[in-house]
């Protein structure tokens, strides 16, 4: 029975032991284990870099492995003199063909030989030159043989394997270490005598060029799985070559493009838009090039948008960058300066500084306090003006001239970014050509002013005449062979032709490079001996970068970093984008680039670049300095800098993408390191998020309270007074919505005590007594909380109020709710105006939010009181500034009340009507339902009343019962009861006989009266009068003299009439 597999924990420890005796070979081998079944395993990542810091990196290299057959029995038997001459002169062979195909000899085991390919000298065709090499060795060996047998009488064989795979190079020691180099040891010893083997990583890279021959996998040492191979029988023999070219493939594109051009230079361009879309590499950016080059060559102004994998989901990334490009501005400039130079760019554009700058300044990250007046909107009114001024901007730039626009990359393009190509492709100035590149461009397709190309592979025919241009030397079968090896794609066509231009005819005459994008990507990045630390931090900052950044990542002297950026230009590796600054000429260089340095390097990478944005500039980009903390796995300064990107996020009333930033500061914040540091975070995160998920989706969204809750137990662990508060206070603004007053009076009471001041929790027992239906005591404390707040109490409060209505607009609404159910309607008016002058001097989103809650208020207010136009109007503004915000809360409430008030129209019309009243049961039917299944259940009473009043209209007096009895029940169980003399009431006009009538309606005097609800008491009582006559006059009476002597509320004239 074979051995139980070794453990992971059993191969790190093995792993430890061996580096701390020095045996890196071993310790690497094993990591490199452990990485094959855990790619993310961090120990064995440490323990394959632990060579000394900054000595190597981390390759896909071709490793050959060269082995005498039976070395140590012919040492045995052959004199010592003898045997050292004929293995020294094998030795030089093997050192001679690994140098002819530039490759490197790192190390001797016995009679072995280890060399590498890739390095220090990098090609396209490394796989075919180790493989070459090692056919080129069985035949010297063998030709050595036959001198050594004809002179010393006996033979000398050799075997040779050849494997790809991930190798740590030692650089400083000239070492390689890591599993492949043991593998291609192990590969190496499954072939027979004089014949080449290579491992089944290499076989697929090399079949085209060598006639290979499987063999039945075999198990070697130190390999759990057995071991696929293949023998190499011989070569397939071409030529090889190289260079770079011309746009090839696309003339029904580019007559497009030209004849686009042309009717936008006569002002009669009415399709704006071409879009070419297809994966990497098909020619996208040489059709845009093309483009730009049909405007620069005219004289006529062209504006690039580029699109960054670093920035899919920052808001307006490439707007910044070009707006930054255009204003000169970067990273060191003050803000005071970038605003003066977003000013003086606006003001040359002939657009108006004082309208334009406020709306551009947030793109550029510039904050208000730096010297503009911020625009009076917020929300998605800000969004949509930010948008529009940014079209404005790019309009103004090309002014009545011909121009392109060209927006590359629209797979990484954030949705802003997006809406404002689409803003640009719906402009009618006959002038403006946009040019859109991207991998999928399906989502514009429905665009009419889009004309969109599909870009395929080339034909063969296009293929070829592709190569041709590149290199016309190349024969039939050399650029059969390239068309074979590049699929139509004409990126990798202009890649492998360079590549083979630049490299010697080999001796077996090779006809393509093997790996076709790795290795001869590398080779450009390689372009000297000082380019490669280069192109890595290049890499870890992204495809584009400038002078200052990549300085500041790199321990280099400028001279030094000035000629690798020119050996790299040189080697079409980079190419120059404005003054001092670069990027890789295709993202695949990048990648490629991105994957050299070991883990641990390149998280060290991500972490200089991060710190030296933050430097930089005082708003540096957040959301690419969290993306940096993140791969640096700093993991506490990630999740502070997304913090930061929310704010930024919500500065431009961008909410949902704060919240999407205040995620991504959780899920790093989480693989911080535990303790109360990590809890005190991710309690500020959590109450950061929920109070934006209760703007969007209202206070009482389960989302927001699990963010809540979650704080609440984190609270548990560090009983700090204003984390808990906090959480406290949220969690009630949840509940409150829902109904349960319990929960609410039990957090109320949580409060007592914990606040200096004046006792913020009285608020708190004010609502909650409100809607229990203690009217009387809710006004009281209301009363003497809206008279005696102070400035001091509510800074301390506001510190820990993450609810987005405001505290004390809250206090004059609900006094004002209080007010207006005691009959004082004038009183109720005048706390609903302080609450408008309140929100007015309130930043976003608390002012439009509090302001929403007023006027759901005011809505029910005006409703019970009959005026159902001014009720409209109120729920119409509602509307409004909820779609502006994009408070979906308060969109869908906007939408109920309007049904509401749409039934009580028809009730007052003709509610006897079964036909106009039907439709509006079925809708508060629903409305119902839906408040009960979201568990938005505070007012659902009031709704539950109006279905009964449409019910008992078209004489289904039992179902209304039944209605109302639900809604009673549902008071008794949450003591949110502040409807319930009127619903006492309703149900009196379903009851079956007068005494049990009269009996509801006695009830309902008796409970508006304990409740101090005069208006539901009077409405109870003209009941009982016309019911009973007489002996409801004293009931009517007491009811109409609870009411302000200069009431005008609108039934007194009615109950005074009843009286005589």
């Amino acid at each position: 029975m074979s051995a139980a597999p070794h453990t992971i924990d059993e191969l790190l420890d093995r792993a430890v032991q061996a580096i701390n005796s020095g045996d890196r070979a071993t310790a690497s081998a094993l990591a490199e284990q452990v990485l094959t079944v855990d790619s993310a395993n961090r120990d064995a990542e440490d323990l394959l870099t632990a060579p000394a810091a900054g000595s190597g990196e981390l390759r896909r290299l071709t490793i050959l492995f060269a082995d005498v057959v039976d070395s140590t029995a012919l040492s045995t038997r052959i004199e010592p003199e003898i045997y050292r001459t004929v293995i020294g002169r094998y030795r030089q062979q093997v050192t001679e063909i690994v140098d002819r195909y530039e490759g490197h000899v790192f190390s001797t085991k016995g009679d072995g030989l280890l060399a590498v390919f890739g390095h220090p000298i990098a090609h396209e065709n490394d796989v075919r030159r180790a493989v070459q090499a090692g056919l080129d060795i069985t035949r010297e060996v063998a030709r050595l043989s036959e001198r050594v047998r004809s002179r010393f009488g006996f033979d000398i064989s050799v075997r040779a394997g050849v494997h790809r795979g991930l190798v740590y190079l030692d650089v400083a020691q000239d070492d390689v270490y890591g599993l492949g180099a043991n593998l291609a040891s192990r590969v190496s010893g499954l072939a027979s005598p004089g014949s080449v083997v290579v491992s089944g990583a290499i076989a697929p890279l090399v079949r085209d060029h060598f006639e290979l021959q499987a063999r039945p996998a075999q198990s070697v040492k130190g390999i759990d799985e057995p071991v696929d191979h293949f023998q190499v029988v011989g070569e397939h023999v071409t030529v090889m070559r190289i260079p770079l070219g011309p746009l090839v493939g696309r003339e029904r594109e580019l007559e497009h493009l030209r004849a686009s051009w042309a009717l936008a230079e006569n002002g009669s361009l009415t399709s704006v838009g071409v879009g070419f879309s297809g994966e990497a590499g098909m020619g996208k950016s040489r059709l845009a090039t093309a483009a730009a080059d049909l405007a620069e060559s005219a004289g006529h102004l062209v504006l690039a948008l580029v699109g960054s994998p670093f920035h899919t989901d920052a808001g307006l990334y490439p707007i910044r960058a070009l707006l930054e490009q255009r204003c000169g501005i970067d990273r060191a400039t003050e803000q005071a300066d970038r605003l003066r130079l977003l000013a003086d760019e606006v003001r040359t554009r002939g657009l108006d500084p004082e309208s334009e700058v406020p709306l551009l300044a947030p793109v550029l990250g510039i904050a208000a306090e730096h010297g503009y007046q911020p625009v009076r909107v917020e929300g998605t009114k800000l969004y949509q003006q930010i948008i529009q001024a940014i079209v404005d901007y790019l309009l103004a730039c090309t002014g009545n001239s011909p121009a392109v626009v060209l927006a590359e990359d629209l797979q990484w393009f954030d949705a802003s970014t997006l809406h404002v190509i689409e803003s640009l492709l719906g402009t009618t100035r006959g002038r403006l050509l946009v040019v859109l590149t991207g991998r999928d461009l399906t989502s514009l397709r429905d665009i009419a002013s889009l004309r969109v190309f599909e870009l395929a592979p080339l034909t063969s025919h296009e293929t070829d005449e592709l190569i041709t241009a590149l290199d016309p030397t190349l024969s039939v079968d050399e650029r059969g062979e390239v068309a074979r090896r590049c699929d139509g794609v004409p990126l990798y066509i202009e890649e492998v032709v360079t590549k083979m231009h630049d490299q010697p005819t080999d001796e077996a005459g090779w006809t393509r490079a093997p790996d076709a994008l790795y290795e001869p990507l590398f080779s450009r990045l390689r372009a000297s001996q000082t380019t490669i630390q280069v192109v890595e931090a290049a890499a870890a900052i992204g495809r584009e970068f400038d002078h200052a950044l990549l300085r500041s990542v790199l321990d280099m002297a400028e001279p030094d970093l000035d000629a690798a950026i020119r050996d790299l230009e040189a080697a079409l590796a980079f190419e120059p984008t404005a003054d001092d600054r670069w990027r890789f000429r295709h993202e695949l260089l990048r990648e490629v680039a991105y994957e050299l340095p070991p883990p641990s390097v390149r998280r060290a990478l991500h972490g200089r670049v991060a710190d030296a944005l933050v430097r930089s500039s005082d708003e540096p980009d957040w959301h690419l300095v969290a993306l940096h903390y993140e791969n640096a796995e700093r993991f506490d300064e990630a999740a502070n800098a997304h913090q930061q990107a929310s704010l930024v996020a919500q500065r431009r009333g961008a909410l949902e993408e704060a919240r999407a930033c205040l995620t991504r500061a959780i899920a790093q914040n989480e693989r911080a390191a535990s303790g109360p540091a990590r809890d005190r975070r991710e309690t500020r995160i959590r109450l950061r998020r929920g109070f934006l998920t209760s703007a969007v989706k209202g206070t009482a969204s389960p989302q927001a309270a699990a963010d809540f809750e979650r704080c609440l137990q984190l609270a548990g662990t560090d009983l700090r007074e204003d984390v808990l508060l906090s959480t406290l206070f949220a969690l009630w603004a949840y509940y409150l919505p829902r109904g349960d007053l319990r929960r609410c009076l039990q957090l109320s009471e949580s409060t007592r005590g914990k606040i200096p001041g004046r006792g913020w929790f009285r608020p708190a027992f004010g609502a909650v007594a409100l809607f229990r239906g203690d009217f009387g005591t809710a006004r009281a404390v209301l009363e003497e909380v809206a008279a005696e707040v102070t400035q001091r109490d509510l800074t301390a409060f506001e510190s820990v109020w993450f609810v987005p209505s405001d505290p004390v607009t809250s206090v004059h609404t609900d006094l004002a709710l209080a007010r207006f159910v005691q009959g004082d309607v004038c009183g109720a008016e005048e706390q609903l105006a302080e609450t408008v002058r309140r929100v007015a001097n309130l930043g976003f989103p608390q002012g439009p939010f509090s302001h929403a809650y007023q006027r759901f208020f005011e809505i029910w207010m005006w409703m019970e009181a009959g005026w159902l136009d001014r009720a409209a109007d109120t729920v119409r503004e509602l509307e409004a500034q909820a779609e502006r915000h994009g408070f979906e809360y308060w969109t869908m409430t906007a939408v109920t009340q309007r049904a509401t008030i749409g039934a009580l129209s028809a009730l007052l019309a003709d509610g006897g009507n079964p036909t106009i009243v039907q439709p509006h049961i079925e809708m508060m039917t629903l409305i119902v339902q839906n408040l009960r299944d979201a568990e938005v259940k505070l007012f659902v009473t009031f709704y539950d009343a109006v279905l009964a009043r449409l019910l008992t209209a078209v004489g289904k007096t039992d179902e209304a019962r039944r209605r109302l009895d639900i809604a009673l029940q549902f008071g008794t169980e949450s003591d949110a009861n502040f409807y319930r003399a009127e619903l006492l009431r309703l149900r009196a006009q379903t009851a079956a006989d007068v005494d049990a009538r009269d009996a509801d309606l006695r009830a309902a005097v008796d409970t508006a009266h304990q409740q101090a609800a005069s208006i539901f008491e009077l409405r109870a009582a003209m009941d009982v009068f016309e019911l009973d006559g007489q002996s409801g006059t004293a009931p009517l009476k007491e009811a109409i003299s609870r009411f302000p002597t200069d009431s005008d509320w609108p039934e007194l004239v009615r109950a005074r009439a009843l009286l005589g």
